[in-house]
């Protein structure tokens, strides 16, 4: 802990709840220490935090209005607030008082010391390269004050909304992925709010590496919610919701919102080259145990595996063959020294992984196997985790009948572990490298452990087209836009392809030239082979040929180049995400306007008979000039 660095808690909760007049509870909140570390930071610096309000709360209408600063009660930091609704008019207006409970999270606390906060030259050299981008709108006073306006849209939500869905809201089992589902968008030009009132509306933001506060104002231009936090990653689109309300008796029209930036603080983490070279000790201690599992004969004398769950699915079974090995921090770091034979004959291995899960020595947390463990073998983990805590899993293969490629099932049980806070890596034998599963916006992808900030940082453009190879303009066009879409959205980018030839190919290609991710979803296909050699990618079996398309979402931007019926497939869902909200609405670019005509034709169509919303003719581009997409793409993200 840093007293120069910007720090945010884990989320609060209410303590108590009491009526203090008709239309406000007066609530008290708790909060509570990660560490003794952070612990001792917070008993010091109490009276130089903050509050900020989650914003599905803030979304739904309630303002938490905090009392003072918190202050200590035993082990944990009490802070007094009064909460009331902003605008009658929300569907749950009858209600909302009842929703809020002990127990409910309430949102975090902030420090944002000075020594973090951007100056105005800091905020300007950010956006000129691109480490922030800011809404179109804004303006930046000599004090580091920015100013924007919001878009020229206001939200409301369904009234059909019942109360157990704001039940959901309040208690944090639904959230903001949820909100943007079920509101409702309107134009509006100029925006203004009535006396009594309050708004939702928006505005276009991307943050990487920077924490943004936003000024609740003194009521001139509208008063903005106590949710006034804007975390770096989780920040990042054209619908970062601003939640205004008017408490005087006259109209504000086309409310201005002030913010400062803070520079968040760099992970508490190795150096990049320090982690690669852990990675290749770790890479060097795993094919040992491998070799040595390969190597070794089955122990006839060991134990039975004993199964806790005596049943079969579909031919499998927790007792099928899987070479295991369970083993403890120590042994494993003596491996990546020196995997000295002996050492490697104490602890290699057993013919089931319920019987090396059975037979760890004490301390044992690094869960060594040949496959992916199938249903059975998963709950036979889950049933022993009380007792033998597996903090790692290493396998060498996804599937005993597919090889290199994960069922469904398997990615079901990927999230299951991370869920459970269990490290997965792969040992993947064609690349002889070790990958650890990573999540970006809740989807999985296998990655070099060093890379993992980057990845979380990085923009990622998901390029379609034809396995096929393209001529001369085509190639040329596609190095073209991804030179330029690179300089826009800058030092962190990342292309994400199906992984097969042709337009695939060239993106992947491209994007390696200039220093940029690369990612692929491997289908297994005979017709299509997998290029390996990306930075990061997850597998599927053919069977999961839809289930994969789910993969794409942790795109912020698609590009769709010229193709055949895949790619009019995947064109098929990605138009119907963009209507459904699945997607928010952005960009979508469709390079070789001829090609293209007939769909453009179609979707005109769509629109002109009723059955596709007029709006999303407003963001599809069909154009040959990568100099046009660049010029969309300011035009609809509203960002400098």
């Amino acid at each position: 802990m840093h007293s120069d660095h910007f720090w945010t808690s884990q989320d609060g909760q209410i303590l108590s709840v009491r009526r203090k007049d008709p239309r406000t509870l007066a609530l008290t909140l708790a909060f509570w220490p990660r560490h003794p570390g952070e612990w001792a930071f917070l008993q010091t610096h109490a009276s130089s935090l903050h509050f900020t309000e989650r914003s599905t709360l803030a979304r739904i209408g309630i303002e938490m209005m905090p009392h003072g600063t918190p202050h200590v009660d035993g082990r944990r930091l009490i802070l007094e607030a009064d909460a009331f609704l902003f605008d009658e008019s929300f569907p749950h207006a009858a209600y909302w008082s009842q929703l809020l409970r002990p127990g409910v999270p309430v949102g975090r606390l902030f420090y944002a010391p000075a020594s973090a906060k951007l100056t105005s030259t800091e905020i300007w050299e950010a956006v000129q390269t691109h480490r922030l981008k800011l809404p179109a709108s804004i303006s930046i006073d000599r004090h580091g004050r920015v100013f924007l306006t919001p878009h020229a849209l206001t939200y409301t939500l369904n009234p059909r909304l019942t109360r157990p869905a704001f039940e959901r809201m309040v208690s944090g089992d639904s959230g903001r992925s949820f909100l943007d589902k079920v509101q409702i968008r309107h134009e509006a030009s100029p925006i203004t709010i009535a006396p009594r009132t309050g708004i939702l509306t928006s505005c276009s933001m991307y943050l990487k590496e920077h924490y943004v506060r936003l000024n609740p104002g003194e009521g001139n231009f509208g008063i903005h919610t106590s949710a006034v936090l804007l975390d770096p990653i989780k920040t990042f689109g054209t619908n970062v919701m601003l939640e205004i309300y008017n408490h005087g008796e006259q109209p504000v029209v086309n409310p201005m919102v002030s913010l400062e930036i803070y520079r968040a603080p760099a992970p508490d983490e190795l150096p990049a080259k320090t982690r690669t070279r852990a990675r290749v000790q770790d890479i060097t201690a795993t094919r040992a145990l491998y070799e040595c599992l390969d190597a070794r004969p089955v122990d006839t004398a060991a134990p039975a595996a004993r199964p806790r769950t005596r049943v079969s699915v579909r031919g499998q079974s927790s007792v099928m063959a899987n070479p295991s090995v369970f083993l403890d921090a120590e042994s494993f770091a003596a491996l990546r020294a020196k995997p000295a034979a002996r050492k490697l004959d104490q602890i290699c291995g057993h013919r089931t992984m319920i019987q090396a899960l059975d037979a760890a020595p004490a301390g044992s947390d690094t869960l060594v196997v040949d496959y992916f463990p199938n249903l059975l073998e998963h709950v036979e983990i889950l049933t022993r985790l009380a007792k033998t805590p597996v903090k790692r899993l290493i396998f060498r293969r996804p599937s005993r009948t597919h090889g290199f490629f994960f069922s469904s099932n398997a990615h079901a049980r990927l999230d299951t572990l991370d869920a459970l806070g269990i490290k997965v890596y792969w040992f993947n034998p064609e690349l002889g490298d070790l990958y650890l599963h990573t999540y970006k916006k809740s989807h999985g992808f296998f990655l070099r452990e060093e890379i993992c900030k980057r990845f979380q940082e990085s923009t990622i453009l998901a390029f379609y087209g034809s396995a096929v190879g393209l001529d001369a303009a085509q190639t040329k066009r596609i190095s073209s836009l991804i030179d330029k879409l690179s300089g826009f959205i800058g030092p962190n980018v990342g292309v994400l392809t199906g992984g097969g030839g042709g337009v695939m190919r060239l993106a992947t290609e491209q994007a390696r030239e200039k220093g940029a991710l690369t990612g692929a979803c491997f289908l297994e296909l005979e017709a299509q082979p997998p290029e390996i050699g990306v930075d990061f990618f997850n597998t599927f079996q053919e069977t999961s040929r839809h289930f994969r398309q789910k993969w794409f979402e942790v795109a912020d931007f698609c590009i769709f180049n010229t193709g055949g019926v895949g790619t009019l497939e995947e064109i098929g869902i990605e138009l119907c995400n963009l209507k459904l909200g699945i997607r928010p609405r952005v960009p979508y670019v469709f390079m070789d306007r001829a090609y293209f005509s007939p769909l453009r034709d179609q979707l005109a169509r769509m629109v002109d008979e009723k059955r596709a919303p007029a709006w999303m003719l407003d963001y599809v581009l069909f154009t040959d000039d990568p100099d046009e997409v660049l010029q969309f793409y300011r035009r609809k993200l509203q960002v400098l």
